[in-house]
């Protein structure tokens, strides 16, 4: 688990109409660096080939293991760190349904993942089924450019999940103690699709800076009817977050 609220000051969420705009702030990285290291794992291969090769070999199999899944280029490693924490945040801090993690499934370690970043659900009582659409994005300094193309994948699919991430989404699920999520996504997809009153957007941006006047100008828009929630965590160095993220993991996985 990631545990924001121990390493980040919590965000006082303001509103822009319906939307909700809020930042993080990191004020111990170094925390944060120990919890994103032990979860890394996790979100590259499956827990029970991880037990498997612990069982067998230990610590140093695992991180040998794990080095062959792990991508080595900056901008892949930056992508995913965003991908894997507005994964975290919808699980941990909105309590969403997220699954096993998609980048297990990746061809290849260096290769871009195709389909929308991260697929959430939730059961609501009163609300039945509710689904969460969500880009993330990571850059050093975060500006106008990356906050538009993060819109733009949001505006996909006519802002809806795409049916091919959403069913591949509830197909990680079966076979979990989730399993119920999974079959009541699939059956909406075969019963009428997703319609924009089941579905959020959360624009998820990692960086060291503060988009903040861009991301409000965004919401400020937006005119679609999709519920729009963009959370900014700044850390306050974030190319040595990651770095040192990775550096843990290939010194021996926890």
């Amino acid at each position: 688990m990631i545990k924001f609220g121990t390493w980040c000051s919590q965000p006082t969420p303001t509103s822009i109409d319906m939307h909700r705009i809020g930042t993080l702030e990191s004020h111990d990285d170094a925390t944060g660096v120990a919890l994103m290291t032990a979860t890394l794992p996790s979100a590259y291969a499956d827990t029970s080939a991880l037990a498997l090769v612990a069982e067998r070999h230990g610590k140093s199999g695992v991180a040998a293991f794990l080095r062959d899944r792990l991508p080595t280029k900056k901008s892949a490693r930056s992508g995913d760190v965003g991908e894997i924490l507005a994964t975290a945040y919808l699980d941990e801090d909105c309590g969403y349904v997220v699954g096993p993690s998609r980048l297990i499934d990746r061809d290849h370690q260096e290769w871009a993942m195709r389909g929308d970043d991260v697929l959430a659900a939730r059961i609501d009582g009163d609300s039945g089924l509710q689904l969460v659409k969500s880009e993330a994005k990571s850059r050093i300094k975060l500006g106008e450019a990356t906050v538009k193309a993060a819109r733009e994948g949001l505006a996909r699919n006519e802002e809806m999940p795409s049916p091919h991430s959403l069913s591949q989404f509830a197909t990680r699920l079966l076979d979990t103690p989730d399993h119920a999520i999974g079959e009541a996504v699939i059956d909406l997809q075969l019963t009428g699709g997703v319609r924009p009153h089941q579905v959020g957007h959360l624009m998820f941006l990692f960086t060291g800076g503060d988009p903040g006047a861009h991301v409000s100008a965004d919401l400020e828009a937006y005119s679609g009817s999709v519920k729009q929630l963009a959370v900014t965590l700044r850390v306050q160095d974030h190319q040595k977050f990651i770095q040192d993220t990775y550096a843990g993991v290939v010194a021996g996985a926890p």
